[in-house]
């Protein structure tokens, strides 16, 4: 069976999309639709561009990408046998990461031809690359990560096999939500005595804004299958500080995470033009975000930058 080119996108939910709906409707058009079939080359110009600039990573990103990866692949080696890493070992892989995420963003000539597959950097897309300053913020970012890792709570718990059993580590997948397709990724489920723990690695700074994102992965993973009746603790691991958060996940928490899908998932439907095909409206129905000072880092700035240049200056605060 060969792809099928459509007009217009499936219509989604995530925990990213809603953040990316709320923080911006007019980056959240670009992400969604206005890049939509981006990747042909008979596309429209300013698809094809939009597609392109919502390909390209930043340093924030891919360090969190890399803490992810390190974390899901070195559970699965300490679940078959060997021995718990140290943190001067992780870092070491962290660093090897990074490194070649930076080396690869500065082959632009490659990612011109293949952003679809090649990395780029922000950094480097729209300049010559990090300052020394976001270099070492990253560096000492990366080093307390991952010197944290396998001294979490989270982490030890998971690794002492046979006592605790695991469902889920790290793996996107998605399931139906009345009649929406709802993405998650959690990155950790694992059963410890009687309670199963939802587990949200975080390189970031303490958000309470984060305990959202553990509601939607308990709803996922119940509609699943994969949450058994009986008591859920979620926990958010701040790694880069090494401190946890944790908490009970209730049914009512779950029933008040399906209010807060059902009523984001009829705001971005307002957006639409036919909710059938998920058709969205025009671009500029889409508002820019009102904290233009945002603006100058998002990926799609240059598709907005000459509406942005005739509006009011953002002012500093």
């Amino acid at each position: 069976m060969g792809f099928e080119i459509r007009p217009f996108p499936d219509f989604s939910w995530s925990q990213s999309r809603r953040s990316l709906f709320r923080e911006c409707p007019r980056k959240y058009y670009w992400n969604y639709y206005g890049s939509h079939n981006g990747w042909l080359d008979d596309s429209p110009a300013e698809a094809r561009a939009a597609w392109r600039l919502k390909k390209i990573s930043n340093l924030h990103m891919t360090l969190g990408n890399v803490v992810h990866e390190i974390a899901a692949d070195a559970l699965s080696r300490v679940r078959g046998g060997a021995q718990p890493p140290t943190g001067p070992e992780l870092i070491e892989e962290g660093r090897g990461r990074l490194n070649r995420a930076w080396v690869l963003a500065q082959q632009r000539e490659e990612w011109e031809r293949n952003p679809g597959r090649h990395p780029m950097l922000m950094e480097f897309y729209r300049g010559s690359g990090p300052s020394g300053d976001l270099v070492q913020k990253i560096r000492t970012r990366l080093y307390d990560c991952l010197r944290n890792l396998p001294e979490s709570e989270s982490f030890r718990e998971a690794a002492e096999a046979p006592r605790v059993e695991i469902r889920e580590v790290d793996r996107l997948d998605s399931v139906e939500f009345e009649g929406v397709k709802l993405y998650a990724q959690p990155d950790l489920l694992y059963r410890l005595g009687d309670a199963w723990r939802i587990v949200d690695w975080k390189t970031g700074a303490s958000d309470d804004s984060h305990a959202a994102q553990l509601r939607t992965y308990a709803l996922y993973l119940r509609l699943r299958g994969d949450l058994p009746p009986g008591p859920i603790i979620g926990r958010r691991e701040y790694l880069g500080d090494g401190t946890a958060v944790s908490a009970p996940i209730t049914d009512r928490d779950i029933e008040e995470e399906k209010q807060s899908i059902r009523d984001s998932v009829a705001a971005m439907r307002t957006y639409l033009e036919d909710p059938i095909r998920n058709a969205p409206k025009s671009r500029e129905v889409f508002p820019l975000t009102e904290n233009r000072r945002r603006c100058p880092s998002c990926n799609f700035f240059e598709l907005c930058e000459s509406e942005l240049a005739g509006s009011a200056p953002a002012g500093p605060f």
